[in-house]
């Protein structure tokens, strides 16, 4: 049972001392503790404030970014993807001991910009066929139509279908990739 006029302890929000309230919707126990308590709550109120604003202004930065950007972005995680995939062996000439490999496309972005990110379409060329030899594609097609066999490589040569990615398409599909590659490193024991 209740008595009327006595109220329950409660803790200081500041001080963390205990204290009657005089009312109750009362949190600290003194005008010094209201104060602090005060200054506390509108430095966090101000933080978030500023988190927002931050938050917003990358939102319109990432807004006015042309698409050719986002593209970019991508295609760096699908070449580390197809880099990791494959491994340092050449699809062209078959070297394993070149300084650098990349990512190079039987069908060029340029020519058909829709199998940009086709993973049949691209596979891991040492520097020097790649750069210097235009992609080496006698021995690409060769070695390609051994790895992929006659269907897909036919699927490749002749799809001339013209396709324009969105800004959110390009974003699920680094997602995807930055997963492969995450995937691909665990199988390995990779950090």
């Amino acid at each position: 049972m209740k008595i009327k006029g006595l109220r329950k302890p409660k803790t200081c929000k500041t001080c963390k001392e205990q204290f009657i309230p005089h009312s109750t919707t009362q949190t600290v126990c003194s005008i010094s503790c209201a104060i602090q308590y005060s200054k506390a709550q509108s430095a966090k109120l101000a933080e978030k404030r500023a988190l927002a604003e931050r938050k917003k202004h990358r939102q319109r930065r990432a807004d006015v970014k042309p698409l050719s950007h986002w593209v970019n972005m991508t295609q760096r995680v699908f070449n580390d993807y197809i880099r990791a995939r494959d491994g340092n062996v050449c699809i062209s000439c078959g070297s394993t001991t070149a300084s650098s490999y990349h990512a190079g496309h039987y069908r060029t972005t340029a020519a058909a910009k829709q199998l940009r990110f086709n993973e049949d379409n691209c596979h891991s060329q040492c520097a020097a066929c790649n750069t210097h030899q235009s992609g080496n594609l006698g021995p690409y097609h060769i070695n390609l139509l051994a790895k992929i066999g006659t269907e897909r490589v036919q699927a490749l040569e002749s799809n001339n279908q013209a396709y324009r990615y969105t800004r959110e398409e390009l974003e699920a599909l680094r997602a995807h990739y930055r997963q492969k590659i995450r995937t691909l490193n665990s199988e390995r024991g990779q950090p």
